[in-house]
């Protein structure tokens, strides 16, 4: 079910004691609500079949043994949350109320998600909130003794689980991913509920560790047809793929076109305990703005991506009295992130200054002010899928406020170091035939069109259109060139064990960052204009 929507019920209507009855009171209010209740065993709750009946488990903590409910946690809570059953800790008595620590220690250790606890918990409400601010589910829920069964079922009735995981569907696997971990597999379970077989084929990911999936789904019925249309599936940490789910629903779906960007089906999207899954519509009868870039064809797709795709964000610019030196400092790469090899690979190709040095040319970029707004944040080439002249962007996690230049810089890198991968070219001559692009001053618009036969002909058209809306976004000279050198900076030192020639085009990155921090900042010309 949608991970922060209301839930419909679905007929999980099970609520069950671990080791014990329920007391009287708790029977009477979860009985009120039309909950079938009742104790369960050790062997239960390893059993599919009983847990796909199952809203929710409550641990009652004994006076006697209070640390006994501690590794019933450690067996039990993380498989329930798989199911999407919630997990309710309860104390045997008043005294016990107030010294949960036990218990948040053996969460915390198995990296649950929680609520009711301190302020350590990692969805956040504190004890005093444990009823007001409920963290998205299935989570474990600590109730001190005051808490009534009455409000206890309420917060159970109203948050219902989703549709129990398919047991009979066997999702299969492309050749590029074997097997998906058995988690994994539960979510996809419970994500496909409906359906009668999933084939997932594994998709070039980001760098973020989230795996990412084509999905052909069977429906098990369906109006004419058991062969929905195919689904983008994500499998990642709880933590990462949350963080991208609300991404889309509070910064994605309002702003960018219907048409433009990838939609969530939201009642196929879970969360488990250490994993959750996204699906959502594939961008079907699309190729990346890489590949179509490289064959002379993105000029459309960069005016759409610009006019059309990310308007709504663009557009709710402010300027600011930060510098772009002090804004963008964050992604200025620390001296230890470029690897020896890298380096010596850059010196080789002509740099001549380490990251320190450059560091302290991109200070001198301090021009005010500067506008900034809502961005992609990652807008590498394979982030933008092209469809006839339509630019539809994808992977929303970097999204943040930032200078406007450097979703502009990111996409001018990004197609530097990874358009030319079909390019064989001497690294030399590569380098020679885009290295006028570089030179000061890089926003002019004067340098000369390269001879047609020019195999970096395409990307010479790129960076022209792609710099005249940058130049919409500068408020003051310079500010492009010093967004764009930290864009080539951050794709010199990624990716370390890169192959070549991909390692050589990352080096001469750096050394194309350091052309432009000289040139535009080094000279004692530039740098007096600067301190004004």
């Amino acid at each position: 079910m949608p991970i922060n929507a209301p839930r419909r019920l679905v007929g999980r209507k099970q609520v069950v004691w671990f080791g014990c009855e329920p007391p009287a009171d708790a029977r009477k209010a979860f009985e009120d609500r039309e909950f079938l209740i009742g104790p369960c065993k050790d062997e239960d709750l390893r059993t599919p079949a009983f847990l796909s009946g199952v809203s929710a488990v409550v641990f009652q903590q004994s006076a006697d043994k209070p640390n006994q409910l501690a590794q019933s946690l450690r067996d039990h809570a993380a498989r329930l949350l798989n199911y999407d059953c919630q997990v309710i800790l309860r104390p045997g008595s008043r005294q016990l109320s107030d010294a949960p620590v036990i218990l948040e220690n053996v969460l915390e250790n198995l990296r649950l998600p929680r609520t009711g606890f301190a302020d350590k918990s990692p969805e956040k409400p504190g004890l005093q909130k444990a009823v007001e601010a409920i963290p998205p589910l299935p989570h474990v829920a600590f109730f001190p003794e005051a808490v009534s069964w009455q409000l206890i079922a309420n917060i159970v009735a109203d948050n219902p689980p989703g549709p129990a995981p398919n047991l009979a569907l066997t999702p299969t696997v492309d050749d590029v991913v074997k097997t998906l971990d058995p988690d994994a597999e539960l979510l996809i379970r419970r994500a496909f509920w409906d359906c009668s077989d999933v084939h997932l084929v594994a998709m070039e990911g980001g760098r973020s560790g989230v795996r990412v999936y084509r999905a052909y789904a069977e429906l098990s019925g369906g109006l004419h047809a058991q062969w929905p249309q195919p689904h983008f599936v994500k499998i990642g940490t709880r933590s990462k793929i949350l963080a991208e789910y609300e991404m889309y629903e509070q910064q994605v779906d309002p702003y960018i076109p219907f048409h433009l960007g990838p939609h969530l089906i939201r009642e196929r999207c879970c969360l488990g305990a250490n994993e959750g899954v996204l699906v959502g519509d594939f961008v079907e009868e699309s190729e990346s703005l890489r590949d179509c870039a490289s064959q002379g064809r993105a000029a459309m797709a960069i005016a759409c991506l610009f006019d059309r795709t990310l308007l709504g964000w663009h557009r709710r610019w402010e300027e600011v009295q930060t510098p772009l030196s002090r804004g963008l400092t964050p992604r200025f790469p620390r001296r230890h992130r470029i690897s020896d090899g890298r380096f010596s690979r850059a010196r080789a190709l002509g740099a001549t200054r380490n990251l320190d040095e450059l560091r302290m040319l991109f200070e001198l970029c301090n021009s005010v002010p500067v506008l900034v707004g809502p961005i992609h944040g990652d807008l590498h080439a394979a982030n933008v899928r092209v469809r006839a002249t339509d630019a539809i962007v994808i992977d929303f996690c970097a999204h943040q406020d930032f200078p406007l230049v450097y979703d502009a810089a990111s996409l001018e890198a990004s197609l530097l170091v990874e358009g030319f991968a079909d390019d064989k070219r001497d690294i030399g001559e590569w380098l020679g035939s885009v290295a006028q692009l570089y030179e000061d001053p890089i926003m002019d618009g004067t340098f000369p069109h390269p001879n047609p036969k020019d195999r970096s002909c395409w990307f010479h058209a790129c960076v022209r259109q792609i710099r005249r809306y940058a130049r919409q976004w500068e408020c003051a000279d310079n500010q492009y060139a010093g967004a764009l050198a930290v864009a080539l900076l951050t794709k010199a030192v990624k990716d370390k064990s890169a192959p070549e020639p991909e390692a050589s085009r990352r080096a001469a990155a750096y050394v194309l960052a350091e052309r432009v921090l000289v040139s535009t900042f080094g000279s004692p010309a530039a740098a007096a204009v600067a301190a004004k």
